[in-house]
């Protein structure tokens, strides 16, 4: 009970998230005297020594290197010789830009950082509202957990045991799924404000021209995910190889990249990779002591008192994972809370895989949903304006991931059809 209440009150009081787990930790363990103070020690030095997290570190460094060497024109530039005609063409271009660009980043807010930054100011200039294009941008930096690789998954991977290339494998085909949902919504919402497009017909010229000049940014994910998905090299090992293509096409081939840029990618890279471990460590020190405490079993048997049927239950988590990533950041979410549900999951026969993706695409919905909303501040930013305006302006699209949500919960082949298909079972 006092490890529930610390925790309670110390996100009620807006401590941040590391300190909160740290003291719902430490607190019952000092109070309790039977559990002794090292197993807080010991698991916070297992949980960092953990071989796939070298992945979260290289995504990101690699993505923000592709950020700043010239690779996220060239994608918006394809993008656009693809869609940027249409009625909103441009915010279609944006959330199809933040698709290319997931499959290199694997962050959600590096993905609103990197495609807003270039998009934001031309969907000003074609006259689009600052909240509608600010909500576009933070919409399609949800794709950045989603579509691989996604730090989120490797995170729930090691968390859970399961393998990280399947998890990979298995965000593909839901990612687009959402994706074209989002340009869906981006479509009707700019059709509605009328934000008309030039009404330019795809021109196979101009896309070809588009594609040659983009081929080294469009070669990035291939090679990446290719890779994965061929055997032909780990989650790990792909991290390493962005880096090194990131390092080879920003200074080879676009000679975009120098000195200054490259510090200053790698000192984001230090600021959000070490953030990332550091909870990582201490979080699964509070999963070890939910585990102690029975709190896994406690929830099981509240849920089974409701229903017995997966789907329900299911649905039931989802839905308490949406509400929770309101005010929980994603990372300390997954790790926290899957340790919690997972013993539930398996003991119903649900794929701990499917449940993965189902539990990305909810922590993509937090991305979106104040107080917490991290793409939201990122967005707002960018376009100047209001936390209430972008967050308004974002329904739309909120309905849209909640409407590829509930597809994904039905019919779990749509997460396992590839994975079951390149792997086995």
């Amino acid at each position: 009970m006092m490890l529930v209440i610390v925790f309670v009150v110390a996100l009620v009081l807006g401590v941040p998230i590391l300190a909160t787990i740290g003291w719902a930790t430490v607190a019952p363990i000092f109070l309790d005297g039977r559990i002794p103070m090292t197993m807080v020690i010991q698991t916070l030095y297992t949980g960092v020594d953990q071989f796939p997290l070298i992945a979260v570190t290289g995504f990101i460094l690699a993505g923000a290197l592709m950020g700043v060497s010239g690779i996220t024109d060239r994608i918006i530039e394809v993008a656009s010789s693809m869609v940027g005609g249409a009625t909103g063409g441009l915010a279609i271009v944006t959330i199809l830009a933040c698709m290319f660009f997931a499959a290199i980043s694997g962050s959600g807010p590096a993905t609103v950082a990197a495609i807003g930054g270039v998009m934001l100011p031309g969907m000003f200039r074609a006259g689009y509202g600052r909240p509608f294009a600010g909500a576009v941008a933070a919409s399609g930096g949800v794709l950045g957990i989603l579509i691989p690789p996604s730090n989120p998954m490797i995170i729930y991977g090691v968390v859970a045991s399961v393998s990280i290339t399947k998890l990979f494998m298995a965000g593909l085909v839901p990612g687009v799924l959402v994706g074209v949902l989002m340009m869906g919504a981006a479509y009707l919402d700019a059709r509605r404000r009328g934000y008309k497009g030039s009404g330019e017909r795809l021109n196979p010229r101009r896309l070809g021209r588009a594609l040659n000049r983009g081929k080294w940014a469009l070669m990035a994910p291939l090679i990446i995910l290719g890779g994965i998905y061929a055997g032909i090299f780990t989650p790990v090992e792909a991290s390493a190889v962005a880096v090194f293509y990131a390092l080879f096409v920003g200074v080879f081939v676009y000679r975009s990249l120098t000195w200054r840029t490259l510090l200053q990618s790698l000192t984001q890279t230090a600021m959000v990779s070490g953030t990332v471990i550091v909870i990582v460590g201490i979080a699964l020190s509070f999963g070890r002591l939910l585990t102690i405490y029975r709190i896994p079993v406690i929830i099981a048997e509240a849920l089974s008192t409701i229903s017995t049927e997966p789907v329900v239950i299911l649905f039931l988590i989802a839905a308490f994972l949406i509400f929770i990533g309101t005010f929980m950041e994603t990372l300390a979410q997954i790790i926290i809370l899957t340790p919690v549900f997972l013993p539930l999951i398996k003991s119903l026969g649900i794929d701990p895989i499917h449940f993965g993706v189902i539990f990305v695409v909810c922590c993509e919905i937090g991305f979106l949903t104040p107080p917490l909303g991290a793409n939201l501040f990122v967005a707002m930013k960018q376009a100047n304006v209001t936390l209430e305006a972008v967050s308004k302006a974002v329904i739309p699209f909120l309905a849209a991931l909640i409407g590829g949500l509930v597809p994904i919960i039905l019919f779990p082949q749509i997460s396992l059809f590839l994975p079951n298909l390149l792997m086995g079972r």
